[in-house]
């Protein structure tokens, strides 16, 4: 019987490394799209290929950059032009040589303009022919996407950001704004999901206009994971969490994927829920009422004895302690399981309710 229970530990072993190895071999496999929030396109640019509007890594890349995608209505120069998370994928499922299986696609919809062409007269002192360069026209949509990718809260570079503006005609026609010559003044309102901002535009010191505008940011994060049920005060681990790629806000705090390995859940957490660094905490490492071993240092001089704790402990916290014969008490610094260092001198108490101060 002992003989057959060892047979099936080995067995057992042997299809976890096998499913973890399949696990690595399918992730080597996958090939991730990113799809860019904006772009711009040059004048003379011809057909849109996925490789112009999304970020390819992976086996599948050069195939999948090839891609030609479809738009709705030309793209036209001071225009924006939406291709939509849709036809992506549609474009993606349909095509031949692909193993759609192993394509994650990243990011929604991506919003494309041309930039304008501008002819650069030749100067009469020279004779270089006339040729036509790119020069693109701000306008206050990248004025706006400066403007975010300057501010401190953000935390990110451009090519881990993503900036969704409304489709809407209004906001459509204000981000299409001509910004070259004027004066753009942004006042942050308020963020919290969306980053609401004050536009007011000025040329020649004569205001054009001034309105809001509503948007949202998300950044590339590597976060922490719940699998399953985290309970309350229970530890994360590999076994109940695992570290995935996620768009978030950049107003969230995600707890640090490495450092929260073994911090307790201070409550419990859902599958599939991120955490946060507000969702854990240290674990407590001493119980109210544990006898416990309290160092005191002194210069060269340590003295140890044995407590009892008076209240739950933390690594780092301050708590007080009683000597076993509740004839003094003091406060002292967690510094391990059942493990405190004394800050402050043992008060000896009295019968009479008054206390002197003595060395443990």
């Amino acid at each position: 019987m002992h003989a057959r229970t060892i047979i099936l530990i080995l067995l057992l072993l042997s299809l976890l490394g096998r499913q973890a190895f399949a696990a690595d071999e399918l992730s080597d496999r996958v090939t991730t799209i990113t799809i860019k929030s904006t772009v711009r396109l040059l004048a003379d640019h011809g057909s849109i290929t996925l490789g112009d509007i999304a970020y390819i890594q992976g086996p599948q890349a050069t195939a999948i950059e090839a891609l030609i995608l479809s738009t709705p209505k030309p793209i036209a120069s001071g225009q924006w032009t939406t291709i939509s998370h849709d036809t992506i994928r549609s474009a993606i499922d349909s095509a031949s040589g692909l193993q759609v299986g192993s394509i994650m696609l990243v990011g929604s919809d991506s919003s494309l303009t041309r930039r304008r062409a501008i002819n650069k007269t030749t100067m009469p002192s020279n004779n270089k022919p006339i040729t036509n360069s790119e020069a693109p026209e701000p306008i206050l949509r990248d004025v706006l996407e400066r403007w975010v990718y300057a501010r401190p809260w953000l935390k990110s570079t451009p090519g881990m950001t993503r900036i969704t503006f409304g489709t809407g005609t209004r906001d459509q026609n204000l981000l299409n704004t001509l910004a070259s010559d004027r004066q753009i003044i942004i006042t942050e309102l308020g963020r919290s999901k969306r980053v609401s901002c004050q536009i007011a535009i000025y040329e020649n010191e004569v205001l054009i206009t001034e309105t809001s505008i509503r948007f949202d940011v998300a950044v590339q994060r590597a976060v922490r994971v719940a699998n399953a049920v985290i309970s309350r005060n229970e530890l994360v681990s590999d076994q109940s969490t695992s570290i995935e790629t996620r768009w978030i806000s950049p107003m969230d705090s995600p707890a640090d994927p490495k450092s929260s390995l073994g911090l307790a859940c201070k409550n419990s957490v859902n599958p599939g829920v991120i955490l946060l660094s507000s969702m854990i905490e240290q674990p407590v490492i001493i119980e109210r009422g544990a006898i416990v071993s309290a160092r005191s240092l002194s210069g060269t001089v340590s003295v140890t004895m044995s407590v009892r704790s008076l209240s739950d402990g933390r690594l780092g916290d301050i708590i007080e302690l009683e000597s076993r014969d509740r004839s003094q008490r003091f406060n002292a610094k967690v510094a391990g399981p059942n493990r405190v260092i004394i800050i402050k001198k043992p008060v000896q108490l009295t019968s009479a309710g008054a206390s002197t101060t003595s060395q443990p």
